[in-house]
């Protein structure tokens, strides 16, 4: 579904370009970039965990992230889904992890988003929550390991 008038396109690019910009930004060790893609009072439910909200909470959770050794996210959407100045996005994640006592972790699993359209036409994440396909085998305690969304 998309508003009269809307160009569904573009508004897919937009989606498009703000998931772009978070996997870019984790590739870069950028956490403030990665939640830069967040709403203001946007929250956070990775597995094991507890509600994360707010914008610099999710900033510290993803630096929490890049320090344990995230070291890149893919990203596939399968769905997309617009309404009014609302959109969903299902997908399957891929998650690489190099800990520092070496080797790579690699998390698959599955995630769901929420964005609100802002006023300036881009597309932020008020709500994400996902969910590994296994759980990895690395040394994240349950509530700290890395959240996040990719290709599987």
């Amino acid at each position: 579904m998309h508003r009269h008038g809307e160009d569904p396109g573009l508004v897919e690019g937009a989606i498009g370009a703000t998931r772009a910009a978070f996997v870019t930004a984790l590739s870069r060790a950028d956490a403030q970039a990665a939640a830069a893609v967040y709403a203001d009072n946007a929250r956070l439910l990775p597995p094991s965990a507890e509600l994360i909200t707010g914008r610099n909470a999710i900033e510290a959770f993803w630096g929490a992230g890049l320090e344990a050794g995230i070291s890149e996210v893919e990203l596939d959407a399968v769905e997309l889904e617009r309404l009014e100045g609302v959109a969903y996005e299902i997908g399957r994640y891929s998650l690489r992890l190099r800990p520092a006592d070496g080797g790579t972790v690699v998390d698959r699993g599955k995630y769901v988003l929420v964005l609100e359209l802002q006023r300036n036409g881009s597309w932020l994440r008020a709500v994400e929550m996902f969910s590994p396909d296994a759980a990895p085998a690395t040394g994240f305690p349950a509530g700290n390991r890395p959240l996040k969304e990719g290709t599987g």
